[in-house]
């Protein structure tokens, strides 16, 4: 355990180093937004689109995992949905915010450091986070269509709500990445070597800037006040779902498809992670249960620093991952 936990420290430091800049003003107002657009928009698919790029083409064909990921997600969503919503019959907005924040996992921000981490020189471990970062997008979709529909339910045509997130998918730079990094495998394109310096270099910034981002962003949702009502009663289920429930009905799903060793053992971690801040910018954004949103993010970041060791440990202990012996 002790051993699990010398790994992770260095994440958790980081995270903590975030909170201490921004309690301290240590960068002008604004910052925590400029880092994270950084990392948003440049480092992360750089980090992306350079891992990608040099891949063996049949390490993309993870059907397995992306089945058994997609199951862990869209159960734990239509669970919390269905309890805020009781039934499935009022409070759309809502339970779809709630759906969300226990399903929505941050595979980007602290994932993507902690796969890094655990799997040294391991070229998977960025692969698996980046397949679970992409295929958390249909959630943030799935929960801005709800909104939008919820928000305009007199009028405004399919279509135009279809073209929405059409365009929001579009200029997503982790999908763009992505998309790249797969046309440049599969079609086995030569990078100039000079590019794929340049990515690494900006790539080598992504964990510690994500992990200070995200620290900074904590912090600020630790001292700002978020207007609206606070229902305890929906904060604790969706925080045992997605710390708890999560990962375990994606452990049975990806053992059920067929995934073992390494691959198992990541998806698990990944499905494990705490919610991603991002839950809390799509409730701020449309105004719906974002007090709820901020104290839910909060929480289980907390509690996660407890759950992924424990975790790992277990994963180990049970022989799904090296090491069950530290």
């Amino acid at each position: 355990m002790f051993a699990i936990l010398s790994l992770l420290a260095p994440v958790f430091a980081l995270l903590f180093i975030g909170i201490l800049v921004e309690r301290f003003r240590l960068v002008p107002p604004g910052g925590a937004a400029t880092l994270n657009m950084l990392v948003f928009n440049l480092a992360m698919p750089c980090l992306i689109f350079s891992s990608m790029a040099v891949s063996d083409p049949a390490d993309l064909a993870r059907g397995g995992y992306v089945g058994g990921t997609l199951a862990g997600m869209f159960v734990c969503c239509a669970l919390a949905h269905g309890l805020v919503s009781r039934g499935f019959r009022s409070r759309h907005a809502e339970a779809s915010i709630m759906g969300v924040l226990a399903s929505f996992p941050n595979t980007a921000f602290m994932g993507l450091p902690i796969m890094i981490s655990l799997f040294p020189d391991n070229h998977d471990a960025v692969l698996a986070a980046t397949i679970s970062t992409v295929f958390c997008l249909p959630l943030l979709l799935i929960g801005m269509f709800v909104q939008e529909w919820c928000r305009n339910a007199e009028g405004l045509s399919r279509r135009r709500l279809l073209r929405k997130v059409a365009r929001t998918m579009g200029r997503n730079p982790i999908l763009l990445a992505t998309l790249a990094g797969a046309v440049v495998c599969v079609a086995r394109l030569p990078v100039p070597e000079g590019v794929l310096t340049v990515c690494r270099s900006l790539a080598a910034t992504a964990t510690p800037c994500a992990l200070v981002a995200l620290g900074m962003v904590l912090s600020i949702q630790m001292t700002s006040s978020v207007r609206g009502e606070s229902h305890l009663s929906w904060q604790i289920p969706v925080d045992l779902i997605k710390l708890i429930l999560q990962p375990l009905l994606t452990l049975f799903a990806l053992s059920g498809l067929g995934v073992s060793g390494e691959w198992l053992a990541m998806g698990v971690i990944l499905a494990g992670m705490p919610t991603g801040s991002v839950a809390y910018v799509l409730s701020e954004t449309y105004g719906v249960a974002a007090r709820d949103a901020s104290r839910v993010i909060l929480v289980d970041t907390a509690l996660s620093v407890l759950t992924i060791p424990l975790m790992v440990f277990l994963l180990q202990r049970a022989g799904i991952m090296a090491g069950g012996g530290l």
